[in-house]
């Protein structure tokens, strides 16, 4: 007589057997720790997805004409150029779907297409690329994941979205953790540098300081061996620049869960400008503010876009001299 299993049931000894993992227990590691980003709310995630995608291609687009008017020695200025006008292409496609839904296979390709073509600008600058690039990489690679069908574009804008808040969290973390390893903030050796080699570093840092000390690290020439000290008796100073990482990685965590997270952009977009003012890294201040917005639940990005454009075509022209300010958008390293 054969054994039938009845429904519902299970034939003892095969391949069904209760060793065998169910889809419940079989959840995977990595699905999981996406889950402690919290579920983006479904209604407003593909725009949210739809103006990250824009941002992105936008981005990268505005940087490659930098890179392309500035361009090294060396470097093929033609793939660059091709690059350039890749991505530029991929951001008009991906405006239709911020519109209607019309354009949507369009705009759902396009960050494949922005993906490859900084691959190729990876493959044009690697080992000497800076490391805001990979950023930027990382976030469009994760949009290209994107899938076009119903359910599965829902499913796969949800994992874009987790992703990308981690992805700003762990930015935030290992930029901390690296001023605290490092050691060069604890006594604000790193800002005391900056501050003798940068007039933007010593205008920001002067009411911390007395007038002696500005004068004294000033007077260091950088390029000497043994060149020094570069420290300052001003606890506030040190406050300051401890300050930093601290708060790099006491936002992090922050970020990632649901109801401290508009509370943690807020404060990671002040943190952001407080370093611009001396850092005045225009690209990854920029980038990473998009991606912070993105965060956020409101239309913050969405509503963003269009001076963000502008402010990319100001840039683009002011570089290319059609606009005065060319030497100005150098110093913000784009």
């Amino acid at each position: 007589m054969t054994s039938e299993a009845r429904p519902g049931e299970r034939l003892r000894g095969g391949p069904s057997s209760s060793n065998a993992p169910t889809p419940k227990t079989s959840r995977s590691l990595a699905r999981r720790i996406l889950d402690l980003a919290g579920e983006p709310s479904a209604a407003r995630q593909r725009s949210r997805v739809d103006a990250l995608r824009t941002f992105l291609l936008l981005h990268g687009a505005t940087r490659s004409w930098l890179w392309l008017l500035e361009a090294p020695a060396g470097m093929s200025t033609g793939l660059l150029g091709a690059s350039a006008v890749g991505l530029t292409l991929a951001a008009g496609l991906s405006l239709p779907a911020l519109r209607s839904q019309d354009g949507l296979r369009l705009a759902v390709a396009a960050p494949r297409v922005g993906a490859l073509c900084l691959l190729a600008q990876l493959w044009l600058t690697f080992p000497l690329t800076h490391n805001h690039f990979f950023v930027e990489l990382y976030a469009v690679v994760l949009v290209a994941l994107v899938g076009d069908g119903g359910g599965e574009r829902a499913d796969s804008e949800r994992v874009v979205l987790q992703s990308i808040c981690w992805l700003a969290a762990l930015v935030l973390f290992h930029t901390g953790f690296q001023k605290l390893l490092y050691g060069a903030y604890w006594r604000g050796e790193l800002l005391a540098f900056l501050v003798g080699q940068a007039d933007r570093f010593a205008i920001l840092f002067e009411p911390l300081l007395s007038p002696g000390d500005v004068e004294r690290l000033r007077s260091h020439d950088a390029m000497q061996i043994g060149a020094g000290p570069y420290r300052v008796d001003s606890l506030l100073f040190r406050l300051a620049s401890n300050a930093v990482w601290v708060a790099e990685i006491g936002l992090a965590p922050l970020l990632i869960h649901p109801r401290t997270r508009r509370m943690a952009v807020a404060a990671a977009l002040l943190l952001l400008l407080a370093i611009q003012l001396g850092a005045r890294e225009f690209g990854f201040a920029l980038l990473f503010g998009g991606l912070l917005l993105s965060l956020l639940e409101s239309p913050w990005l969405r509503r963003a876009l269009p001076f963000i454009a502008a402010l990319d075509l100001l840039a683009v022209l002011a570089a290319g001299g059609v606009l005065p300010g060319a030497d100005f958008v150098r110093t913000l390293n784009p």
